[in-house]
């Protein structure tokens, strides 16, 4: 179990995942938004300013002990470009974390599970609700949230657990999560519910293929020539070969890249049209 405090799930009687377990049954049963990804979408709705992203970060700098004031990472991002307006696009929460060394993970239809994970690993996760606010998710329970919000006044309140899913819901169940980069785990986004025209599977070959000459051209450039066997000393690599020589294996890994492409633009909401 986790010790209480800051990144914690709190207990009081009984075992938190058995009391836990019968809530789930209700909450977790919402629809998953999987249609558009809302990553461009900017967080900035507060009762204070638009600078709610900017603020979460602070905490967790601090939280990692960085010494540092919000006023400090307005201004860093402002210079970066990722603070806007109207405040800072989903996929550009953490980014100001990042620069300091941090690991950020942004990852999109989470459960509570996810959160409990994060916190019991002493992570710091940033949730984006209803109106595209972010909050600092401070502690978990069996029937409540507590988050560090900075649109109130005393910073901390606790919600429901009822009322933060239905919150979290329209961001698509939205985590920035923050940490020291211990236990990196990949969580790419679930893209198997995204249908591709015929002609753009066609497509696919040709992304493939470029995506190979250009890594070819890259490595060229740094001295990279053939070899049966890799040779890092000697910058020998046997894929150092037209696309149409390299082994099928290869060719399935650039078309896999191609492909999870031509979805994940998809994702984002944004359509490919070929010009007449």
């Amino acid at each position: 179990p986790c010790p209480d405090g800051h990144g914690s799930i709190k207990t009081s009687n009984g075992d938190f995942m058995t009391r836990l377990d019968t809530l789930l049954e209700e909450v977790t049963d919402f629809p998953q938004k999987d249609d558009i990804l809302p990553m461009s979408a900017m967080a900035a709705q507060n009762t204070v300013d638009n600078l709610c992203a900017i603020r979460c970060e602070g905490i967790a700098l601090r939280h990692f002990g960085i010494d540092i004031t919000d006023e400090e990472l307005q201004k860093r991002s402002e210079q970066e470009g990722w603070l806007k307006t109207d405040g800072t696009a989903f996929h550009n929460i953490g980014r100001l974390s990042g620069t300091y060394g941090l690991s950020v993970i942004h990852r999109y239809n989470c459960r509570i599970e996810d959160i409990e994970e994060a916190l019991c690993a002493n992570r710091v996760v940033i949730a984006v609700v209803s109106e595209y606010h972010t909050i600092v998710i401070d502690a978990l329970s069996s029937d409540a949230v507590t988050v560090r919000d900075s649109a109130t006044p005393e910073l901390l309140d606790t919600w429901p657990l009822q009322k933060f899913m239905e919150l979290w819901q329209p961001s698509s169940c939205y985590l920035t999560v923050i940490s020291n980069a211990d236990g990196y785990v990949p969580h790419p986004i679930n893209l198997t519910d995204v249908e591709v025209e015929d002609e753009l599977i066609e497509l696919r070959e040709a992304i493939a293929e470029n995506a190979h000459e250009v890594w070819a051209e890259s490595r060229q450039a740094e001295g990279w020539t053939y070899g049966t066997v890799r040779d890092d000393r000697k910058k020998l690599h046997p894929d150092m070969l037209p696309y149409n020589l390299l082994p099928e294996s290869e060719k399935e890994y650039d078309r896999l890249m191609a492909m999870n492409t031509i979805k994940f633009v998809k994702k984002l909401g944004w359509e490919l049209k070929k010009k007449e």
